[in-house]
Order: C-alpha cells, then structure tokens, then sequence
C-alpha cells in the first residue's frame, strides 16, 4: 500500500505541479494514459479545467526530484499553459474500501516567476477503485 501511496503522490505531484491545459485539441494531452485532470481558479481571471500528463509520475523527472514537479499543466479548451513555479497542496489516496492517507507537499522554484495564483482541486478514480485527489494553490505564470 506504501508503494501505491508513493506513486499516487509522484502522479499528483507531477499533475498538480503541472497545473497548465493544452490548447488545440491536437495538443490535448487529456485522452493520455494517467492523465490527470482538475479545475483551476486563478487570480488572473482563468477559471477552466486543466489537465497534466508528465511522466505521469513515472521515468525520468519523478524519480530523479528535478523535473516532473515543475511540468506545465494545460488549460483544457485553449492556447493556456500554466508555469508552476509554488506549490502548496494536499494529496490523498483512498483505496477501495479503504481509509484515505493525505498528505501536504509544498515546494518553491528558486528565481521562477509567480505572478498568478490558481486554487486547484481534482480527484479520478482508477480501475480498481482507489482514488487519488488534490487541493490547494499553485503559483506561476502563463505562456
């Protein structure tokens, strides 16, 4: 269970980190395998479903703590990518059936840019039932 627990946080670290939603619908990662899709509120006015998909907390990144963090996320539906640059959120895993385990992750990029607060939360369910979830705020800039 610790292991499932560690990769539901690597992925929800890498989505919530990566807090930006694609544009076209060519560009739209949402259909990947382990996507992971939210909604985000941000200070800028943006308020619109994301999505993230960077390395889905798997391969180089996640394991190496310098890249997958720091993913861009997509904002569903437009030209949008959001930067995350600081990030204050809680994860939790619920196994089917089970007692959900949270757990709070903060972090800051040193010198990025963090002109834009987003509040995000997002919650999926997986094939055998457990779900994964997040909440908090993430800082950074648009491109």
């Amino acid at each position: 269970m610790r292991n499932r627990l560690r990769l539901a946080i690597s992925t929800l670290t890498a989505a919530a980190v990566a807090l930006v939603l694609a544009a076209a619908a060519s560009a739209d990662p949402s259909g990947s395998k382990n996507s992971f899709r939210g909604t985000a509120v941000c200070t800028n006015g943006v308020s619109a479903p994301f999505v993230v998909n960077s390395a889905n907390g798997q391969g180089s990144g996640a394991q190496n703590n310098n890249t997958a963090e720091w993913t861009p996320a997509h904002i569903v539906g437009t030209n949008l990518v959001f930067h995350p640059a600081i990030f204050d959120l809680t994860f939790s895993f619920t196994p089917r059936g089970g007692t959900t385990e949270s757990f709070t992750n903060t972090d800051k990029r040193p010198h990025a840019p963090a002109p834009v607060t987003c509040t995000i939360t997002g919650s999926q369910t997986d094939a055998a039932g457990d779900t994964f979830s997040l909440s908090g705020t993430v800082s950074g800039w648009f491109s």
